[in-house]
C-alpha cells in the first residue's frame, strides 16, 4: 500500500469504527475475525543444499529431498509457510527418503510423502519422485480450505490421513530448522517452531496484572485430572485424562462471553481448528504460562493473532465446535510459552488452583 492509500484507510477507519486510546496506542474495536499474515506468506525461497552442511540431523540426500519439496512449492507459488508444512510432511513419512516400501497401515505406500497406490497420487514413478511427489502433494493441501489459518499438523493430516491428526506436530521445530538453513537463513520473523508473527500489535484495555473468571456466570463442569472421555467424542489422550478445565454457563448453541483471564498476548487465533474447534491461545505477559480456549463458537473470534489483551477482553462466545459434547469452554494452561501448544507434546498445568490463587471465584 503506498502512503496516500495508508492515509485514505485511516481516514475511513476513523468514520467507520470506534477507537480507544489505550497506553499510547490507538486501538479498532471491530468485530472482524481473525485473520493470518506475517513472512509466512512470502513468496518460498530458493533451497541451496551445498551451503547447509548438516540440519537437524539430516544431510546429504535427505537435504537434496527437502530442497525438491521447497522447489516444488515454490513452482506452484506458494509460500513459505507451505514449504515448511512440506518439508514436515515428509520428515514425519520418510525421514527425508525415498522409501520403497510401506508400512502395516499402507503396505502400497511409497516415496517421500508415502503416497498410496490408489490411482490419487500418479504412478509408482510420479510417488518415487521428489519432485513430483512434492508438487502432487501441494496441489492437495491447496485443496484444504482455509489450510493457511490451519494448525500444521491438521493440515498435513487432511491431505495424508494419517490415524493420528497431531503425528506431525514433533517435526516442526525440525522442518523449520531445515528450511531455514536451506534458504541461507532468509526467512526472519519466522521464529523455530514456524510461526509467523503478523501486523497487529495492537494493545486492547488496561494492562494491570488483574486476573477475572475466563466464563462469567460459569460453573465447573469437568476439573483437570483422571477421567472417562465423555460419550461422542474422540478417544486417544483425553480418554484416561483432562488436560484443562471445563466451564459451562448454558446448553445451548451458543454460549456466553468468554474473556481473557489475565493480560496475555494472542498467538493463535483460528477458526474450526480440527479437534480444538475454533480457539484462541494466549502467553501471559511474564511468559510463565499459555491459555489455550477452545471449542469457541464459530464467528465470534474478537482478536487477532498479535494483539495484547487485558484481563476481561472478550475473545469470543463459549461453544461446541471440534470433538466435543455440548457447549462449554475448555480451558488449558501450559507452561511456558509454546508457539503450537498440544498435549501431551507441552507440559500442561490444573488452571482451577490457579485461578483460585489469583482470587478468581468459579
Amino acid at each position: 500500500m503506498n502512503k496516500g492509500a495508508g492515509i485514505v484507510a485511516l481516514i475511513i477507519g476513523i468514520f467507520v469504527m470506534p477507537l480507544v486510546l489505550v497506553l499510547g496506542f490507538v486501538v479498532f474495536l471491530g468485530d472482524t475475525p481473525a485473520t493470518a499474515a506475517g513472512p509466512c506468506e512470502a513468496p518460498g525461497l530458493s533451497p541451496d543444499v551445498e551451503a547447509a552442511g548438516e540440519v537437524a540431523g539430516f544431510k546429504g540426500v535427505q537435504l537434496q529431498n527437502a530442497a525438491e519439496v521447497m522447489g516444488a512449492a515454490t513452482d506452484l507459488d506458494l509460500p513459505v509457510a507451505a514449504q515448511i508444512i512440506g518439508v514436515q510432511t515428509a520428515i514425519g513419512e520418510s525421514t527425508l527418503e525415498v522409501k520403497t516400501y510401506g508400512d502395516a497401515a499402507g503396505p502400497d505406500s511409497r516415496g517421500l510423502f508415502q503416497q498410496r497406490d490408489n490411482g490419487v497420487w500418479g504412478s509408482l514413478e510420479d510417488r518415487m519422485n521428489p519432485r513430483v511427489s512434492a508438487t502432487n502433494f501441494f496441489k492437495a493441501l491447496q485443496d484444504v480450505k482455509g489450510w493457511e489459518d490451519l494448525e500444521p499438523s491438521i493440515a498435513i493430516h487432511r491431505v495424508q490421513r494419517n490415524d493420528n491428526p497431531t503425528h506431525y506436530t514433533q517435526f516442526r521445530a525440525a522442518a523449520t530448522e531445515v528450511v531455514e538453513a536451506l534458504a541461507g537463513g532468509d526467512i526472519a520473523g519466522v521464529d523455530p517452531n514456524g510461526s509467523c508473527p503478523t501486523g497487529s500489535n495492537v494493545v486492547i484495555g488496561e494492562l494491570a496484572g488483574e486476573w477475572v473468571n475466563p466464563l462469567p456466570g460459569s460453573t465447573v463442569t469437568s476439573g483437570y485430572g483422571p477421567r472417562q472421555a465423555p460419550a461422542g467424542t474422540a478417544g486417544g489422550a483425553l480418554a484416561d485424562f483432562h488436560y484443562g478445565l471445563d466451564l459451562s454457563t448454558t446448553t445451548a448453541s451458543v454460549g456466553g462471553a468468554v474473556v481473557a483471564a489475565t493480560d496475555m498476548k494472542i498467538t493463535i487465533a483460528r477458526e474450526n481448528d480440527g479437534q480444538f474447534g475454533t480457539r484462541v491461545n494466549g502467553a501471559t505477559l511474564d511468559g510463565k504460562l499459555t491459555l489455550g480456549y477452545y471449542h469457541l463458537a464459530a464467528g465470534t473470534l474478537k482478536v487477532k493473532v498479535g494483539d495484547t489483551v487485558a484481563a476481561g477482553t472478550v475473545l469470543a462466545n463459549e461453544g461446541g465446535t471440534g470433538n466435543v459434547s455440548g457447549t462449554h469452554l475448555h480451558l488449558e494452561f501450559f507452561t511456558g510459552t509454546p508457539n503450537e501448544p498440544s498435549i501431551p507434546t507441552n507440559p500442561t498445568v490444573d488452571p482451577e488452583p490457579i485461578l483460585r490463587s489469583k482470587g478468581v471465584v468459579l
